[in-house]
């Protein structure tokens, strides 16, 4: 794999967490999603995926077909208008995020559209993306932490968002299969990343599932979420027109631990507004989506 030079995590007061999977599909995206919608404060999802992101087409494909998201603006629209730009600009970074319908204190930066888009990003491009998250404030002026999809891990993996995180989870779900294949992913990035930046997102697990993928993988588990295949089902392919039910086992423990790792990660700033749960109502941006 091409080793990819880049600075390393600056402080920042935005935590920023990315999530990156082996082989097969243990369900990153959708515990991304279901993080953003628990999360405390204002957050970017960020649907980083060089390989073509699902976000927009799955848990938000009804507000694509309505005309409310728009596919177009987001990592690729953010790479070409900034393509002369000498380092990321946070406040240009704002043109290419759209509020999410069902959760509006979300921020979406729509992913890619198809692999062959990768070569109009490329290294520069996700660097200054990077820059960009690391000190983006919404349009009232607040802090704004970033949960970035990064896909599969390999040849094409945008190594400026994993250098740059606060934490970097490793998404696996208690099979052999998935185990087998996020070790060579771990052992990667361990060359790269102090050991208290990596930790596992466990999907679909049980308490038991759990505690085997961590004695098998040898790593603390940073987010830990239960099997929920309603929930589940509602944020990775749009079912039920993307409504997400009143009780969720799976958003319960992702609350749980969106309040934590914000927390953790988040530095506060005095010029922010207190962290608190946003309102059904709150928008992230200033106005509707593009």
């Amino acid at each position: 794999m091409t080793r990819v030079d880049c600075p390393q995590r600056k402080v920042s007061s935005v935590a920023m967490i990315t999530i990156v999977s082996g082989k097969g599909a243990p369900g990153a995206t959708t515990t991304l999603a279901a993080l953003a919608v628990t999360w405390p404060a204002p957050v970017l999802l960020a649907d980083c995926d060089p390989d073509g992101g699902d976000l927009a087409p799955g848990w938000l494909g009804q507000w694509v077909l309505a005309g409310q998201l728009r596919t177009e603006v987001g990592v690729l629209s953010h790479a070409t208008a900034t393509r002369h730009a000498p380092a990321g600009d946070p406040a240009r970074l704002l043109e290419h995020v759209q509020a999410v319908p069902p959760a509006r204190h979300v921020g979406l930066l729509a992913g890619l559209s198809a692999t062959s888009q990768q070569g109009a990003v490329g290294v520069s491009g996700w660097t200054r993306l990077t820059v960009a998250l690391a000190a983006f404030k919404t349009a009232s002026g607040q802090s704004a932490d970033a949960l970035v999809d990064a896909g599969r891990f390999g040849a094409t993996t945008p190594w400026p968002l994993l250098l740059a995180a606060d934490l970097v989870l490793v998404a696996v779900r208690p099979t052999t299969r998935h185990v087998l294949a996020a070790r060579p992913v771990l052992a990667e990035l361990g060359t790269r990343l102090a050991s208290a930046r990596l930790g596992l997102a466990v999907c679909a697990t049980t308490a038991a599932g759990t505690r085997e993928v961590r004695a098998a993988l040898g790593r603390d588990t940073a987010l830990e979420v239960p099997a929920d295949a309603t929930t589940a089902s509602a944020l990775s392919e749009g079912m039920d027109g993307g409504a997400l039910p009143r009780r969720s086992l799976l958003l319960r423990s992702t609350r749980e631990a969106a309040g934590r790792l914000h927390r953790t990660y988040h530095r506060h700033n005095p010029h922010d507004l207190p962290a608190s749960a946003p309102r059904a109502s709150a928008h992230l941006l200033a106005g509707e989506a593009r």
